[in-house]
């Protein structure tokens, strides 16, 4: 497996490294300090299988780098390591193409586990995101609204079916299709087929809105 680590800090790309050769023993480790050189080095191996980018570093322009790495290394997933975690910066960077969203402040077997999601063709997001903005809705804070967050019509949801639901249920906790599958006793391409009945249903464009979205429900 082909990874490029782009981290300005040296301790930072040595732990990332650790994680990603847990992994796969025969990974390929390329390394960036700068945003500059990580564009470089997607553009010279379009072969990279994934990307662990972080969003603060010399030359950065934030998220802007998210599309033009999957430009220049269109199979590799993307994934934002970065002490970054503002609601809104962690949507967009879904939106732009980011396979996967991971706070730094994770230990090394949640990273782990993020990124054995993210290989199987899952999109990972930390599941926190959603109930400290839920939070701060109780609280009379201000919610962030970003261009992932869904609204449905209530109406939709009550026709929702109890697969449906528990469907909903397993996305909101973060899990793959095979994790959801296992739960219910489904094959994954039942499970995949639920979701993708559930978008149609509720006007959705993609799993991570499904998640948004029942990981709002649960906290109402």
């Amino acid at each position: 497996m082909k990874t490029l680590i782009a981290d300005d800090h040296w301790i930072a790309r040595s732990g990332l490294s650790r994680v990603v050769e847990r992994l796969d023993e025969n990974v390929d480790i390329l390394e960036a300090d700068n945003a500059a050189d990580s564009l470089r080095l997607a553009k010279e191996n379009p072969d990279l299988d994934l990307i662990l980018f972080d969003l603060i570093m010399a030359g950065s322009k934030s998220l802007d780098e998210i599309m033009e790495l999957r430009t220049h290394a269109p199979r590799a997933a993307v994934v934002v390591v970065s002490m970054v975690e503002e609601r809104a910066d962690i949507l967009r960077a879904i939106d732009l193409g980011a396979w996967g969203y991971i706070p730094k402040t994770a230990s090394a077997e949640e990273m782990l586990r993020a990124l054995q999601i993210v290989l199987t063709g899952e999109i990972y997001f930390p599941h926190a995101l959603f109930t400290q903005s839920a939070t701060a809705n109780r609280e009379g804070g201000e919610s962030v609204r970003g261009a992932t967050e869904p609204t449905v019509d209530p109406k939709l949801l009550q026709s929702l079916t109890r697969r449906h639901r528990q469907v909903l249920d397993g996305l909101a906790q973060g899990k793959t299709n095979a994790q959801i599958a296992e739960d219910l006793e489904l094959s994954t391409i039942t499970v995949r087929q639920h979701v993708s009945s559930l978008l149609r249903r509720l006007g959705l464009s993609n799993r991570t809105q499904a998640a948004v979205l029942a990981s709002q429900l649960r906290t109402r």
